[in-house]
């Protein structure tokens, strides 16, 4: 009898556990998924997904679906899908099911456990249509207790402690996203959203190589590398040379000044951007504004960026231009994860 009443006691006391609280930060970006937990986890995904092309594909890969890295690896023998363009996900079945699955992918890798309360904030870009957000925040309610968006340029100043007269250029793949804080949440004014980024550069550099050099072949993936390693404006780096397919063989060719052209022609509408945002800020707060600019994503690797851009605010008396230091493409889902875990949990509530 005692010893039954020991085990009801125990069923009691389990089911009435107070269920363990999680929270997520995720940047869902055009080229990669970033995502850092409260645990301690973190983990960053290529925003790729592969379909097997044929049923010899299927059998050679002996997988159904091939996600991030391993799909890219493999885009030979895949029909590759990328659910976000410049920022977006895409409004259609086949890639709103890519990015599901994508993010299913993504958070088993961290073991994320399903009988806890899990909270998760996702940084977007900018501008992004309430259509887009609402997309992804469907697709995520299925893995989180509680989910909501916010601005990933914001989110970036959030994990710096920067939010009192900061301008934020975030530098992804598929937009440039400008954000300025000043001690309360963004309104849509406080934002400007463009499409010249990262694969603007990566297209342009295989516009100008391909054109210079007859019958080169450049793909996406040899641009992106390139950017990647290379990527620089202004002056003063050494010059390089990468192998370039040529016909039928490979030519080991100089491609410097293609490149910084390449990354130099995001930078006007950049300037234009900061222009704007601070023109129509409190003039008592602009030189504050001016000169606390800093520069946050994968563009933020590119090699002078903060220099280039301070020469070029010349135009409008200068500024003062630094770049996130420790992990840029972490800057995001950190500041989305510090921002849940500061929320109320009233908040979280209403939200449900």
């Amino acid at each position: 009898m005692g010893s039954t009443n020991t085990r009801s006691a125990n069923t009691r006391s389990k089911s009435t556990q107070k269920k363990e609280k999680n929270f997520i930060g995720l940047d869902f970006g055009t080229s990669k998924v970033a995502i850092t937990t409260s645990d301690g986890k973190k983990i960053i995904e290529q925003n790729v997904v592969g379909y097997p092309k044929d049923i010899v594909s299927l059998k050679f890969l002996k997988k159904g679906v091939l996600y991030g890295e391993d799909a890219v690896k493999h885009r030979i023998a895949l029909n590759i899908i990328r659910p976000i363009e410049s920022g977006v996900l895409k409004n259609n079945k086949e890639d709103i099911s890519a990015a599901k699955g994508l993010l299913e992918h993504c958070l088993s890798s961290i073991h994320l456990s399903k009988d806890d309360e899990t909270y998760a904030i996702i940084g977007v870009p900018a501008q992004a249509s309430v259509l887009s957000k609402k997309i992804l925040t469907e697709i995520s309610k299925e893995f989180f207790t509680g989910v909501m968006v916010a601005s990933d340029p914001f989110c970036v100043a959030y994990e710096l402690g920067e939010l009192e007269n900061t301008l934020i250029i975030d530098i992804g793949a598929g937009t440039t996203d400008l954000c300025r804080v000043h001690g309360t949440l963004p309104e849509s004014e406080d934002m400007l959203s463009f499409s010249k980024a990262g694969d603007f550069i990566d297209d342009n550099l295989i516009r100008l190589i391909t054109s210079n050099y007859t019958n080169s072949i450049v793909t996406k993936e040899m641009a992106k590398r390139w950017k990647e390693q290379y990527g620089f404006m202004g002056n003063g780096t050494d010059d390089f040379t990468v192998e370039i397919p040529v016909d039928t063989s490979t030519l080991e060719l100089s491609i410097a000044k293609e490149l910084k052209d390449s990354c130099e022609l995001i930078v006007p509408e950049i300037i234009n951007g900061i222009s704007t945002l601070i023109s129509t800020y409190d003039p008592d707060f602009r030189e504050d504004l001016k000169n606390n600019i800093i520069i946050s994503g994968g563009g933020s690797l590119i090699k002078g960026i903060d220099s280039y851009i301070e020469e070029e605010l010349s135009i409008i008396g200068g500024g003062n231009v630094s770049i996130v230091k420790n992990d840029p493409f972490y800057a995001g889902s950190k500041g989305a994860l510090k921002l849940a875990m500061d929320m109320p949990d009233d908040y979280w509530k209403q939200l449900n």
